[in-house]
């Protein structure tokens, strides 16, 4: 099971769960312990609705910091850490392929087409590629 990190800073809620209002919310930090058949669940869960969910809609999550967060720190508390960070670290052709024409397709789909910047192109294709980099 995955224990908090002591040095971290998020380790101080864990010793506070009487948490303020002011840390209550989207940042206030929970300790949950996840099995490592729920940690790979999880993690191919989400590399699913990335990289093999055709639809559009499942931009809005391929592409959230938050959802993004929660697969770094589970891919972190993988027995293979090590390995994943290792594998994430390269290019992946295939999944560039497929994140690029599935933003064109919604971005067709629009119904108020919106100009983007080839910057603001750029980071939301960074944003949904994560883990991976984008050539």
């Amino acid at each position: 099971m995955n224990k908090p990190d002591p040095s971290s800073r998020e380790h101080e809620a864990y010793e506070n769960m009487d948490q303020s209002p002011a840390a209550s919310g989207e940042h206030a930090v929970k300790p949950v312990y996840l099995t490592q058949g729920e940690i790979n669940a999880l993690q191919k869960a989400i590399m699913f609705l990335k990289f093999e969910c055709e639809e559009t809609d499942s931009l809005l999550y391929a592409g959230s910091p938050l959802l993004n967060s929660v697969l770094e720190k589970v891919r972190d508390a993988h027995d293979y850490a090590e390995y994943s960070k290792d594998f994430h670290s390269r290019p992946n052709e295939y999944a560039e392929r497929f994140m690029r024409a599935k933003l064109e397709r919604s971005y067709a789909e629009e119904l108020e087409p919106r100009e983007r910047t080839a910057e603001q192109r750029a980071e939301i294709l960074g944003t949904c590629m994560y883990p991976f980099p984008v050539k």
